[in-house]
């Protein structure tokens, strides 16, 4: 099953849009959890599916817009959310395969190249915040 899970695209997609809907997890949860998946041999479009999926279908959004537009404008706000998810994650797959790019990732070893880089940029961002914080602080 997980032979055919990797090798099938729509089968792939259809299962992170099963699992992401129901799931619900906010954006900044979703994707780490897309990311690991990646690492683990889910193509991209797969992964944005289950990004673009789980945080539209919030469970207290589903609530008002049901009770305000009622049952079947319910039921085309959850289509159009899973025809849209399943395009991108499609064309996504598909402009990685337009680029030559590998669907699959592989995991980044511990001296591989451009991890100063990560560390500069994650110096930046602490620099930038301390400075914020800093601001806020002699404001009062």
């Amino acid at each position: 099953m997980a032979n055919q899970f990797s090798e099938n695209e729509l089968l792939s997609l259809l299962v992170m849009l099963g699992v992401g809907i129901p799931l619900y997890i906010c954006a900044s949860a979703s994707t780490p959890i897309a990311a690991a998946l990646i690492l683990k041999g889910v193509s991209p479009g797969a992964a944005l599916v289950f990004l673009l999926a789980g945080p539209a279908t919030n469970p207290a959004t589903l609530t008002v817009f049901r009770r305000y537009w009622g049952n079947k404008a319910t039921a085309v706000y959850l289509t159009s959310i899973a025809g849209a998810s399943l395009l991108a994650g499609l064309l996504l797959n598909r402009l990685y395969r337009w680029f030559d790019l590998p669907i699959k990732m592989r995991t980044a070893g511990p001296l591989e190249e451009g991890l100063l880089w990560g560390e500069a940029a994650a110096l930046f961002l602490l620099l930038l915040s301390l400075y914020h914080l800093g601001k806020k602080w002699r404001q009062g």
